[in-house]
């Protein structure tokens, strides 16, 4: 009883009330997503409440975390192959443990984020990561992969055309900003990490040879989009269909794929549609909760142990 009081006392409690951050935290976005897409809500949609506030927002807001302190969200470039992600992860890591002063991080990954630290901590026997938690990961693969293979651009549609008409016009930063979204959104289909996410192919399999250190704990969470009659944008059909053809799950990586068999944890986030599909999963409040739960966990151990 005293811990189920503490653990909601801590989940809904203002960042007055909140945890001492242990370690800094690092946020790993996915694919076709920067880590302000991913990680933080644009404050127009906030503000109409159509989106929560990002998990970073958060984290800040009712955990005591600090942007540039002990909370850092690492970009890169999504066109690249997951271990040149890596490998310049690692060098971003290093430079986090230097600015933050710690020994050890937390890491949270969204989508290929998690394999990106996956591929990161192979083989490491000591590394300086106490808590992996994944979010919505394709462990196994996604099966949208030869979907968006499928639609690679080509020289002679319209839309090419006219991305190379404003990359040639471009004259503000902004424009800049615009150009590369768009094209990133158009070119999805020619990301070398696109084929690498294919269930069986060879990274996947490579992936599962992969040795993980026994000290990292890790925690998967997962969605599951229940199907819902009344939904404004995603039909019920379509939900029944594409869990049939792929199994259940986020409606781009089913549950099988998102829930790793190393995890020492998981968890399953159910909802509709527009609120649990795979993009929105980082801005969903069962989501947050749960990583709060997991990076305050060690904190609520001490706290009881002080009531013992």
């Amino acid at each position: 009883m005293i811990f189920l009081f503490l653990a909601v006392l801590l989940l809904f409690s203002s960042h007055t009330m909140a945890f001492k951050p242990e370690r800094p935290v690092i946020l790993v976005h996915g694919i076709g997503f920067n880590g302000t897409l991913a990680w933080q809500s644009p404050p127009v949609l906030r503000y109409f409440e159509l989106i929560n506030k990002g998990l970073a927002e958060f984290l800040v807001e009712s955990s005591g975390y600090t942007r540039g302190k002990d909370l850092f969200i690492y970009e890169y470039d999504t066109m690249a192959t997951i271990e040149h992600i890596a490998n310049e992860f690692n060098l971003a890591l290093t430079e986090y443990l230097r600015q933050s002063g710690a020994t050890k991080v937390d890491l949270i990954c969204f989508s290929k984020g998690g394999l990106v630290a996956r591929t990161l901590l192979n083989g490491a026997t000591d590394p300086p990561v106490e808590n992996l938690i994944t979010i919505a990961t394709p462990h196994k693969g996604s099966y949208w992969v030869s979907v968006a293979e499928s639609v690679k651009p080509q020289a002679d549609d319209f839309l090419f055309k006219i991305l190379g008409e404003l990359r040639d016009n471009l004259a503000d930063d902004v424009s800049l900003k615009t150009y590369r979204f768009l094209d990133s959104v158009y070119r999805f289909g020619e990301y070398p990490s696109i084929g690498q996410m294919q269930p069986e192919g060879e990274f996947m399999e490579k992936l599962a040879s992969f040795s993980f250190s026994p000290h990292i704990k890790v925690t998967c969470i997962a969605g599951y989009v229940l199907p819902s009659f009344d939904s404004a944008f995603v039909p019920e059909t379509f939900v029944r269909l594409l869990s049939e053809r792929c199994g259940p799950g986020d409606l781009v990586v089913p549950l099988e794929s998102a829930l790793w068999e190393r995890a020492d944890q998981i968890f399953i986030v159910k909802g509709r549609p527009e609120t649990t599909w795979h993009s929105v999963l980082p801005f969903h409040p069962e989501v947050q909760a749960l990583v709060k739960y997991v990076l305050s966990e060690s904190y609520m151990q001490k706290q009881l142990g002080r009531l013992e």
